[in-house]
């Protein structure tokens, strides 16, 4: 398979065009001939008969950015998806790592849940290569530690925008698609398929599930991982009552992810598709299928029984708060976008910060993990 590699770079990068003829047969992942275009309008002619849905293309940073990204309020956004209203950039990735690190500090250092399980489906097993897809791969920090981890399998990471800023192992390679036009041409080549928190880019949660599924191998995992848009109490049970809507006391945090939850649905997200995944993937072609909860603190507050894990907690929570203060501020084109003053934005945002400053105000953050098994039989129970 061919080796691309972009300006300045020395990874492979390659691009799918999905707004363009995507026959039902379409080559197997890792059997692709693939073509060295010049050029993304070399890439594919939409017009041609001859148009092939799955091509490999050589990204020029300085080229074809403009082709994937706009400009607006000092950032970069995607051009694929309208639903995507976060950014694509540097400080967005960033962002994502430090999701990364907290959720991997919840995981007791796992890259996902049920270790056990996951690690036996990615066993080597000789003359049988394994394969992982990520969707909505953000910063890439998931893809390139699950491909140093298992040396022996082929990663994939999906996304509107790609990172191109870190080195990536050669056994790891980024595509460029918007997902919600289906995933067909990868049915039936991974073994493990993992998705977080990209609920808010999709337009129809079941069907985006039913794409996961097929994605599988027999015997191979699905694992979905999404946040709760609200805050909870210690008792990580009551949800914290929103600021500014009445009362003594509220979140602003919680007020300004209601705000952009609303919003995301109004615009046709399928951003509820998180509770979906709390209730757990009861697909007919998955079987063993579970579900688990994990509270982040929202700021270096908690204390637990050891002090391993107080240190644990404040890192988690150090990182959250970290995490919300810059998502929060990502917000701010959805809300100008919909029409809202930017005087408000900035009030809610000041609003926001005060309270991670406050160390009085104690919230958790809800992240709910989902996860099956695809059965042997193609064949629904």
């Amino acid at each position: 398979m061919l080796r691309l590699v972009p300006l300045g770079l020395s990874w492979p990068l390659s691009l799918r065009r999905p707004n363009i003829l995507r026959p039902d047969a379409a080559p197997p992942l890792f059997d692709q001939s693939a073509l060295n275009y010049e050029s993304l309008e070399d890439c594919c002619d939409p017009s041609s008969s001859s148009c092939s849905a799955m091509s490999l293309y050589s990204f020029n940073s300085e080229r074809d950015t403009a082709t994937f990204v706009h400009n607006a309020n000092g950032r970069k956004f995607n051009k694929l998806n309208p639903l995507y209203k976060l950014p694509s950039d540097q400080p967005e990735f960033s962002r994502h790592d430090k999701q990364h690190e907290l959720l991997k500090s919840a995981l007791g250092g796992h890259l996902y849940p049920a270790p056990e399980l996951v690690e036996s489906v990615l066993s080597n097993i000789p003359n049988r290569r394994k394969a992982i897809l990520d969707l909505g791969s953000g910063s890439g920090a998931w893809c390139i530690e699950m491909a140093n981890k298992f040396e022996h399998a082929d990663v994939v990471g999906v996304d509107l925008v790609a990172n191109a800023s870190r080195p990536t192992p050669s056994n790891c390679r980024f595509e460029f698609d918007d997902i919600n036009l289906g995933l067909s041409h990868y049915y039936n080549q991974f073994d493990l398929v993992h998705s977080r928190a990209v609920v808010n880019g999709i337009d129809d949660f079941t069907r985006y599930v039913e794409d996961i599924v097929g994605c599988l191998r027999p015997e191979g995992v699905a694992i979905l991982v999404e946040g709760d848009w609200r805050p909870y109490r210690e008792d990580k049970i009551t949800p914290y009552p929103l600021a500014g809507l009445g009362g003594n006391e509220g979140s602003w945090w919680g007020r300004i992810c209601f705000e952009a939850f609303e919003l995301m649905k109004k615009r046709g997200s399928s951003i509820d598709g998180g509770d979906e995944v709390e209730k757990g993937l009861h697909h007919p072609l998955l079987r063993d299928n579970q579900t688990a909860s994990y509270f982040v603190p929202l700021g270096p507050w908690a204390i637990g029984d050891t002090e391993d894990y107080t240190a644990d907690l404040k890192k988690q929570g150090q990182l959250m708060a970290e995490n919300a203060k810059e998502f929060t501020g990502a917000l701010s084109h959805l809300f100008e976008d919909a029409g809202l003053q930017s005087e408000v934005v900035s009030s809610w945002l000041d609003n926001v910060n005060a309270d991670l400053e406050n160390d009085k105000i104690h919230q958790y953050v809800k992240y709910r993990y989902a996860w099956g098994i695809k059965k042997t039989s193609e064949v629904a129970e």
